[in-house]
């Protein structure tokens, strides 16, 4: 079929909004809002294009194309928005065709995970998830800047129980909701009252944690990697592989063959000690 004969493609109306980041260059498309062309041409790598789904949009591809679309509620935006002390914002002022490296990297860290089994990768999700909403609010939305200076921190009680809850789900997948449910919070509420809180994120401290209890059973040297990887709650072994060089400068095997059991690297022992 020639390209000029593509079908024109109506998007379906929600209350949300589409964030659409485009991976590679894409040569040619048009764009029709309430039945009026707006775009007839292409959009380079990193161009994002931000569209309020309970207007009017129909589109036609002209060219192959490779990007990856956000789909943003209403109601998720206006909880991230009231829980980080901003305006509830109405729209989202992005030119056509501007470039943005930071959701384009955003997108690239989001690619891996699609596809894995189970609910392994719920935390970097919320993660990334909730960035992208903190970069489109500031950038795009014109938000208040007095929410970054909210200080907020997690009640001791709140502390012990999120982190209690994490050991306790270190095998499994475990998301950022869940653990702020637990805490009595939403999610950007908890995320960043954690942060305040402790000086870093949740998934890294998580991390941490799992790092920490590689290592113990790294040195007890009475499982194969992939054992260790799974029941420190990694994928697999290449998963284990690639966070345990993130965290420590080598390799799971080379570490356990050079160090003879030794805690070589600046983490606390496993379990780690109760406040």
């Amino acid at each position: 079929m020639p390209p000029e004969h593509a079908p024109v493609i109506a998007i379906p109306h929600h209350e949300a909004f589409s964030v659409i980041v485009q991976l590679r260059d894409f040569a040619s498309h048009r764009l029709w809002h309430d039945g009026r062309l707006v775009h007839a041409g292409g959009h380079a790598q990193q161009a994002v294009a931000i569209t309020r789904l309970t207007e009017d949009w129909r589109c036609q591809h002209l060219s192959a194309f490779d990007n990856v679309r956000f789909l943003i509620t209403r109601q998720a935006l206006d909880e991230f928005t009231y829980d980080s002390g901003q305006k509830r914002i109405g729209h989202f002022d992005c030119a056509p065709g501007a470039l943005d490296p930071v959701i384009y990297h955003l997108a690239q860290a989001l690619i891996p995970l699609l596809g894995q089994p189970g609910g392994m990768h719920d935390f970097m999700f919320d993660h990334i998830s909730l960035a992208l909403f903190a970069h489109i609010a500031e950038v795009y939305g014109k938000a208040s800047q007095d929410w970054t200076r909210q200080k907020g921190r997690l009640a001791p009680w709140q502390e012990q129980r999120a982190k209690d809850f994490m050991l306790e789900n270190l095998s499994k997948g475990v998301s950022l909701e869940l653990i702020a449910r637990e805490c009595g919070l939403s999610r950007a509420h908890f995320a960043r009252n954690f942060k305040n809180t402790t000086g870093t994120s949740a998934c890294v401290w998580l991390q941490n944690m799992r790092i920490r209890k590689a290592l113990e059973l790294l040195g007890a040297r009475q499982q194969t990697l992939t054992e260790i990887a799974l029941e420190c709650g990694f994928t697999d072994q290449s998963h284990f592989s690639r966070v345990f060089k993130t965290f420590t400068g080598t390799s799971p095997g080379y570490w356990q063959r050079t160090q003879g059991g030794s805690l070589a690297v600046p983490v606390a022992p496993w379990p780690p000690a109760q406040p």
